[in-house]
């Protein structure tokens, strides 16, 4: 499988690549803030990752998407999907992927991770999730509160897809502001 992203004003290029084989399989958005602000309480608490969450944070990124590129392409079977999403968290213990991570607890249990990269010009939320269980506890604003302590930079960069409506919410109720989109295209070949 390839991939590639083309700025959704690119609606040309797109249909240049569908003649390649690629198809449409997510819009992604953008969003982006000023670090700093009021935190908002929360029942859950945050902390920086430590080795023995890996466990936890890998099942917790198996078991929570639903609306990421792999989940939303017909192509890509569930499994697979969520398999590929505990990879991603799981490189970070691996030291392959990530900067930082912090992990949200709610009653003594690890129920949500951030995965964090930083770039000179932003911190951006590479990978968040939260245990369906543990939602509305605070823990994805606790999580981003302990993040930015993390980073000297002032702009927190975030992307998610069009689809996953909750998420866009959640940005914008935190004080994040679109300022970009994109199409995400997928082309399957099958190698003979």
């Amino acid at each position: 499988m390839l991939y590639t992203k083309v700025k959704t004003s690119e609606v040309a290029q797109v249909s240049l690549l569908e003649s390649f084989g690629f198809r449409v399989v997510d819009t992604n958005v953008t969003f982006e803030k000023q670090t700093g602000g009021e935190r908002r309480p929360a029942r859950a608490t945050a902390r920086v990752a430590r080795p023995e969450d890996a466990e936890a944070v890998e099942r917790i990124a198996a078991t929570s998407f639903s609306f990421t590129r792999f989940h939303l392409d017909p192509q890509v079977e569930q499994a697979h999907a969520n398999q590929i999403k505990g990879q991603w968290a799981a490189n970070f213990f691996k030291g392959k992927r990530g900067d930082a991570m912090v992990v949200a607890e709610l009653d003594g249990r690890v129920v949500g991770f951030n995965q964090l990269l930083h770039t000179p010009d932003a911190q951006v939320i590479d990978l968040i999730a939260v245990d369906a269980d543990a939602r509305r506890a605070g823990a994805a604003g606790a999580m981003m509160s302990v993040g930015e302590s993390l980073y000297s930079g002032d702009r927190i960069r975030v992307g998610t897809q069009v689809a996953n409506i909750p998420s866009m919410r959640l940005y914008e109720a935190m004080g994040f502001r679109v300022i970009a989109s994109q199409y995400v295209l997928h082309a399957h070949w099958i190698a003979e």
